[in-house]
């Protein structure tokens, strides 16, 4: 089972949160952090998920692992990269 990626990534002069698979933006900021905050929102949403963000530049800058154990407690992990 693949684990689903929201990423938030520039388009333009905003930011857009789009995931895997999805060739089109869910939703689009003007401030980088209001697109990491959805994108973390939709990850918590599922048993697990992983949430990346782009800095200005383009680069990988944000890699989170997200999961939901059978109580309901989400852990955030972050990823070294």
């Amino acid at each position: 089972m693949s684990v689903p990626c929201v990423s938030v990534r520039r388009n333009g002069d905003r930011w857009g949160v789009t995931e895997s698979g999805l060739d089109w933006f869910l939703a689009e900021f003007t401030v980088r952090e209001d697109a990491i905050d959805y994108a973390r929102s939709l990850a918590i949403l599922r048993e697990q998920s992983i949430v990346e963000g782009e800095d200005p530049e383009g680069r990988l800058s944000l890699r989170q692992m997200f999961s939901t154990d059978a109580g309901g407690v989400v852990r955030v992990r972050s990823i070294a990269f």
